[in-house]
């Protein structure tokens, strides 16, 4: 495979001004409050429901670790919004233990069960990331989500639906067994966030010309057990040889083989382990 030369950097575009103050306000929330690194969000005590969110009156920051709803947190109005028209008020435990760590740039490595809570925690710091980023249409590739299944990318493109719906970003499902191929192909280029299967991401790196993956973010693995289950294994190792070393990475697993372990240690660095084995929805339907 010839591997295409990287776009040069690229230069982040500017925005409405109400855009620019809300990114700069949630850069500046973010790194003035992050987690301790090493710590569970979980295990803080958790704000009085009455306690104001965001710049506070001493120009300093509320604390965004062991929060409830998703209102605490340092998210973009259009994240919020669209959790709050989907009528989405609290987090699951596996969405207050990651999220925090996920938001100011840190891998994670979350032990979850399968469900919309845990694609949540994914998400949300995907559109975050790229949003916070000033991410356009002409910037290409800025997230790869690896699914071991086409149903569960399906499930993982909805949820991106509902949740970046007020976001511009444009999406995309490769997956095997589909016939069109030769559009994807065309196309795969312009899409900001792919949703796919490793065989499918793989034959796109070893087939489509100029396939650029060169600036892009985040990289999430879900459900990594199953996907080594499923004999993914060299293909998960050619894709992650592929991507540029200088990226946030998300790996979410329901079990922690030694296979996962070794590809944790291949993928990430210094991430945080997360347990959330059990998901617990308040008021959150789907």
């Amino acid at each position: 495979m010839e591997i295409p030369k990287p776009k040069e950097f690229r230069k982040q575009r500017r925005l409405p001004e109400e855009e620019e103050d809300e990114i700069n306000l949630l850069n500046s929330w973010i790194q003035s409050q992050k987690p301790d690194s090493g710590t569970n969000p979980m295990s803080l005590p958790l704000l009085p429901k009455t306690s104001p969110v965001g710049r506070l009156d001493d120009n300093t920051f509320s604390r965004y670790a062991g929060v409830l709803r998703f209102e605490q947190l340092p998210l973009s109005k259009k994240t919020k919004d669209a959790l709050r028209s989907s009528n989405y008020v609290f987090m699951a435990d596996i969405q207050r233990a990651s999220l925090p760590h996920a938001l100011c740039g840190r891998d994670v490595l979350g032990a979850a069960k399968t469900g919309p809570g845990k694609i949540f925690a994914f998400i949300i710091p995907v559109l975050e990331k790229l949003y916070r980023e000033r991410w356009g249409p002409e910037d290409g590739i800025g997230s790869i989500i690896i699914s071991p299944t086409r149903d569960l990318a399906d499930l993982i493109f909805l949820v991106l639906e509902y949740i970046g719906k007020y976001h511009g970003f444009s999406a995309g499902l490769l997956i095997g067994g589909r016939k069109d191929v030769a559009m994807e192909k065309e196309r795969v280029n312009k899409l900001n966030i792919l949703i796919c299967t490793p065989d499918r991401l793989l034959q796109h790196m070893d087939e489509t010309s100029n396939f650029d993956c060169s600036q892009m973010q985040v990289l999430v693995l879900d459900e990594a057990d199953h996907i080594l289950d499923s004999g993914f294994e060299k293909q998960l190792n050619a894709i992650i040889s592929r991507l540029p070393k200088c990226r946030q990475t998300m790996l979410f697993s329901a079990t922690q083989t030694k296979s996962v372990q070794d590809l944790a240690r291949l993928s990430l660095k210094d991430p945080e382990y997360l347990i959330a084995l059990e998901e617990s929805w308040i008021a959150t339907p789907f």
